[in-house]
């Protein structure tokens, strides 16, 4: 099984063909921030401290020329189960005075199996070739271990716990999907509590119908969170960082699922500060957390002079989508007094003229020529909520609509309508269906109507 159908967590023989399945949809876009990662080498140095890792590999030194397997299992007797975990607890340097259990020699045995640690044959199993790849090959072979390893316990350590305790109901083969959403959530990753709540309804979805609560509870009781055994192993391998409360992805956990994710969603790796483009801070700066904007501004904007900067922001503005040119405008105002004279120049660039009035008029006033037009309240009332998303507005959508048009400032629609901007028919069913004003809301919908009628 390759490591993309390991990530997606499907047995092809008990669900839909993992082809059929999208990352787009599973985390529910097509572009996400960009990311900053470490440089290979940096990356590939975490790898090789993988205590998990280690542990794989002293079991697969310890079968050597080799150990007796079950004819039709492959694993190893119970007997010589204990005697590994024994061997092992014991050895130096080897699980960083964490003992191992059998439960965790089943574990290790499997992964050493899909790491090509070890041969398993009928009868028995040896040492195999692929020892020597972790953690002695060149970065990019130890990589390419570690993100394997990573695949293949988001994709069995759980259900193998529960077939190995004889609880054929309680279904845990999805249970490795959820570093998705510890992906989406970057910085501020994901409580423990929220990661356990997601791994009990997978169990939920799962089971079909065949599963219980109280069989969940037992199992809890007697075995633990399934969410918790299962982080704790991908906090041993190293591609997650947990506090009392919160759970993160290390940088390598970040890698492994950007080399996956990346195929089918846009997300920008992002190169030194000083060689970042200004469509690259756009980017950050729409899609991006706070965190992230904050930071990555501070370090792009230090290494231009302001005026260089707004020079190379206005020229994303002004080829850029609405969002992208609404954020480079935000970014824009923060560089200052230093910059007017590019706002200036900017009242000559059609979609960006509101916002050049805008910013003059805030800064130095004065002028009559700054006052906005009922066409430039119209655009910039389209920028604002043309990729709001009808059916799933954000949380506070009608006061934020409320704000932007008064009653009494239907007006604006009768513009808005007949505007030249893609978004326009979008920003007047979102205020149409979301505005807290009946009698604005309505004009907005009789507006849409026109434009539908008008083709």
């Amino acid at each position: 099984m390759s490591s993309r159908d390991h990530l997606r967590a499907v047995d092809p023989s008990d669900g839909p063909d993992p082809a059929d399945i999208h990352y787009r949809e599973l985390l529910g876009a097509d572009r996400l921030a960009p990311l900053r990662l470490p440089a290979e080498s940096t990356l590939a140095d975490a790898a090789r401290r993988s205590p998990l890792l280690a542990v794989t590999r002293a079991l697969a030194l310890w079968v050597g020329d080799g150990r007796r397997v079950d004819d039709e299992t492959g694993t190893l007797s119970a007997d010589d189960a204990r005697t590994a975990a024994a061997d092992l607890s014991n050895t130096d340097g080897v699980t960083t005075a964490i003992p191992v259990t059998t439960r965790d020699v089943a574990q290790h045995w499997e992964l050493a199996d899909d790491l090509g640690f070890i041969d398993i044959g009928e009868a028995s199993a040896t040492m195999a070739s692929g020892v020597d790849d972790w953690p002695d090959g060149d970065d990019g072979t130890v990589l390419d271990v570690w993100k394997q390893a990573f695949a293949s316990l988001c994709a069995w350590s759980a259900a193998l716990d529960v077939e190995l305790a004889g609880e054929p109901s309680l279904r845990l083969q999805g249970a490795g999907a959820t570093v998705l959403p510890l992906f989406a959530a970057r910085e501020n990753g994901l409580s423990r509590a929220e990661l356990s709540a997601m791994v009990h309804e997978v169990a939920v979805i799962d089971a079909d119908g065949e599963w219980s609560e109280d069989g969940w509870q037992r199992w809890v009781s007697v075995h633990g969170d399934p969410a918790e055994t299962l982080y704790d192993r991908l906090a041993s391998l190293g591609a997650v960082e947990r506090t009392d409360e919160t759970v993160r992805l290390t940088p390598l956990g970040l890698y492994a699922l950007w080399s996956e994710v990346h195929t089918e969603v846009d997300i920008p790796l992002l190169p030194a500060a000083e060689q970042m483009c200004a469509t690259d801070m756009v980017s950050i700066a729409l899609l991006g957390t706070d965190e992230q904007v904050r930071a990555e501004w501070q370090a792009w904007s230090s290494t231009r002079e302001p005026v260089d900067a707004a020079r190379e922001l206005a020229a994303v503005a002004a080829e850029g989508s609405p969002g992208e040119r609404a954020s480079a405008v935000a970014l824009l105002h923060e560089l200052g007094a230093d910059v007017h004279d590019v706002w200036r120049d900017l009242l000559g660039v059609a979609p960006l003229r509101p916002y050049a009035k805008q910013a003059l008029s805030e800064a130095v006033g004065g002028n009559a020529e700054w006052n906005l037009t009922d066409h430039d309240v119209a655009w910039l009332t389209a920028d604002m909520f043309c990729d709001v998303d009808v059916d799933n507005p954000p949380e506070g959508i009608g006061d934020l609509l409320s704000s932007t048009v008064h009653a009494g400032e239907e007006s604006v629609f009768e513009v808005l309508w007949k505007l030249d901007h893609p978004g326009a028919p979008d920003t007047l069913r979102v205020i149409g269906r979301y505005h807290p004003d009946k009698k604005v809301a309505k004009a907005a919908r009789k507006a849409a109507f026109k434009v539908e009628r008008a083709g």
